[in-house]
């Protein structure tokens, strides 16, 4: 369980710091560019943030 635990955390991580950073591979490839055309770009923001947060979440409950 930890090697999960510590996956989980790392692309928890991955996920909030392009987020903040936009890096251009979680918005320019095809499976992106047709989530943001759905839930527009707001929308995809928040979902890759919840989805850090529930990936870190995860891997912090699982470690402990």
């Amino acid at each position: 369980m930890d090697t999960l635990a510590i996956i989980l955390i790392i692309y928890g991580a991955l996920i909030l710091v392009g987020l903040l950073f936009q890096f251009p591979f979680f918005y320019n490839n095809a499976k992106s560019k047709a989530m943001i055309k759905l839930m527009g770009k707001k929308g995809y923001n928040i979902m890759l943030l919840v989805l850090a947060v529930v990936a870190l979440t995860a891997g912090i409950i699982l470690i402990t």
